[in-house]
């Protein structure tokens, strides 16, 4: 069987032992079993699971079919606790479609595409910039391209480098005001200063945004 890389990183392999022996927590079961579920000796699962040796690609996908787990999300998490997150194209294609999608409900444009398609087209237009129905849709899905970004960015008045797909110190907090905004929206207030979101943390945002959404779950299962 070939390894999963020839010289893996020793972060790496751990973190793959480490998710490979939570997995089998979560599925409750004895390596004895587990060899058997997946046609590979209890030995080679042991040294495995010890770090000992890496973990082939064959070995892996064998030893979450046997539990039921997913092997690429594995191996994303065991990425993630390495310190290496794994994010291939399609990845960030949807993450960029996910936050386009939460900055024009913040904005409240997004239940009415051709209306939210005019406003971005005349506002880009203001400062020279054509924006076509393909770049719009393209940024919708995620697929836009980069020089369409910054300016998309101030239209919608949150960071270009958010919309871009960027993970830094500053996406959890455009985000938490984001979702504040956009649930402010659900219950009537269509405006939000700046400076009111500047003055809360964002443990405060999120309490209060969790504490209505709760309210507004709960009113709409009142009612159907």
């Amino acid at each position: 069987m070939d390894p999963i890389s020839e010289t893996p990183s020793q972060a790496l392999q751990e973190a793959l032992a480490a998710e490979l022996r939570a997995a089998q927590g979560i599925a409750d079961v004895n390596v004895r079993t587990w060899a058997q579920r997946a046609s590979i000796t209890h030995d080679s699962i042991y040294r495995i699971l010890r770090g000992r040796r890496p973990v082939s690609v064959v070995e892996l996908v064998l030893l979450c079919q046997a539990i039921n787990d997913d092997p690429l999300d594995l191996i994303s998490r065991a990425a993630r606790r390495a310190g290496h997150p794994l994010r291939s194209s399609r990845t960030i294609e949807v993450v960029r479609a996910d936050r386009a999608r939460l900055a024009l409900e913040a904005a409240g444009l997004h239940d009415d595409p051709n209306l939210a398609y005019d406003k971005a087209r005349r506002a880009l237009a203001e400062t020279g910039q054509l924006l076509s129905r393909q770049e719009w849709q393209a940024f919708l899905e995620g697929t836009g391209s980069a020089t369409m970004t910054a300016p998309l960015g101030e239209f919608l008045e949150v960071p270009g480098e958010y919309l871009a797909g960027a993970d830094d110190s500053a996406t959890a907090k455009v985000e938490t005001e984001l979702r504040f905004a956009r649930t402010m929206r659900d219950v009537g207030v269509t405006r939000l200063a700046a400076r009111s979101l500047d003055e809360l943390g964002s443990d405060e945002i999120k309490a209060v945004e969790e504490a209505i959404r709760k309210f507004i779950d709960e009113e709409e299962g009142h009612h159907q």
